[in-house]
């Protein structure tokens, strides 16, 4: 099964974390496509009981997000 991937870069900050958690709900994982690395969207997530793993790849930050 492939991951859902999500590219918010474009989208203004405060629409991102309801989109996050809306494609969450949807799918159960997500990966997320962002500037730069999220880490208040990311503390969020690992309070709901998401497990986040981030990786820059010389160009955009990738989040992967799945439920612990």
């Amino acid at each position: 099964m492939v991951m859902e991937r999500l590219d918010v870069r474009g989208l203004p900050h405060p629409e991102r974390p309801p989109l996050v958690m809306k494609k969450l709900q949807e799918h159960g994982e997500l990966e997320l496509i962002v500037e730069v690395e999220p880490k208040p969207l990311m503390a969020m997530l690992r309070e709901k009981g998401y497990v986040c793993e981030s990786r820059f790849d010389g160009e955009k930050w990738i989040v992967r997000i799945r439920r612990a």
